[in-house]
């Protein structure tokens, strides 16, 4: 998969889903010797399709196979729905050639809800924080914690999709890492902040996803220590540049971000389309 390609880095995360493991939301292209040509998902928790084509003879074919499953897909789950929606599709705004091909295939709705991608050289790190007295700096406690986990990170994102069957999927995903799967403690053992990275070893890149902190915990520098703390990891396994994306909006999260060095790569841009007359 190309580097320009977003979400190459943390799939893993992506594709342990809930819906991810009924089958009717993804779909591969193979060629008769088994080569993937084409990767495309519908991912219902972040409302966009993402999919992948492998650069070369076979990509232009794949690309309108691919068009053409996810727009029977999406009219499958209009009729389902009892109503339709507008269903998206996002490119970094230096991915000329993505965008044309979203916009021939008619996706040119503009929400304007944008992300941006933040970008960290592993170099210079600011030392991490120390902890607030009584709380805990440490990995994940695997399986036994993947219920804890998940009441966590609800909390944080004020949000009821993360599911205990997601977080330990992620666990079984060839790609994790338990050491850069950490969390914060506080005093009484509860659960007040989580950071899982992922690693491109072959690229020398890392990214974080997610990042959160429980609102009882927030304003307590948690983030910051978790933030840094996961920079530092990153640079002992070698990577040479870390990525984190947010919402365009979400200013407080950016401005945390960039307290500790971060900088802009790349706007994230969504465009969609109705499948369904309205």
């Amino acid at each position: 998969m190309p580097l320009s390609s977003r979400h190459v880095v943390d799939l893993p995360w992506r594709l342990s889903t809930p819906l991810m493991q009924e089958g009717r939301d993804t779909v591969l292209w193979e060629d008769a010797q088994g080569q993937v040509l084409g990767f495309a998902a519908w991912q219902y928790y972040w409302a966009t399709l993402d999919f992948f084509i492998l650069p070369g003879p076979t990509a232009q074919q794949v690309e309108q196979d691919i068009f053409a499953w996810a727009e029977e897909r999406f009219r499958e789950l209009d009729e389902e729905r009892g109503r339709p929606l507008p269903y998206w599709v996002e490119f970094r705004d230096d991915d000329l050639a993505r965008r044309e091909l979203v916009e021939a295939c008619g996706y040119l709705l503009d929400e304007g809800d944008h992300y941006v991608a933040l970008e960290h050289p592993l170099t210079d790190l600011p030392p991490v924080p120390a902890l607030p007295e009584g709380f805990t700096l440490r990995q994940l406690a695997g399986e036994q914690e993947v219920a804890a986990y998940a009441e966590l990170h609800r909390a944080a994102f004020e949000s009821t999709s993360m599911t205990p069957e997601w977080r330990a999927r992620t666990l079984q995903m060839p790609q994790y890492r338990p050491e850069i799967d950490i969390v914060v403690s506080a005093p009484g053992s509860e659960l007040a902040g989580f950071c899982v990275g992922w690693l491109a070893p072959e690229r020398g890149v890392a990214q974080i996803e997610p990042l959160g902190v429980h609102p009882r915990y927030q304003h307590l520098g948690l983030g910051r220590i978790l933030l840094l703390e996961m920079l530092h990891r990153f640079q002992a396994h070698g990577a040479e540049k870390s990525l984190v994306e947010t919402n365009l909006e979400r200013t407080a999260a950016r401005k945390a971000y960039e307290s500790v060095g971060f900088s802009q790569g790349q706007l994230v841009y969504r465009q969609g389309k109705w499948m369904t007359n309205v």
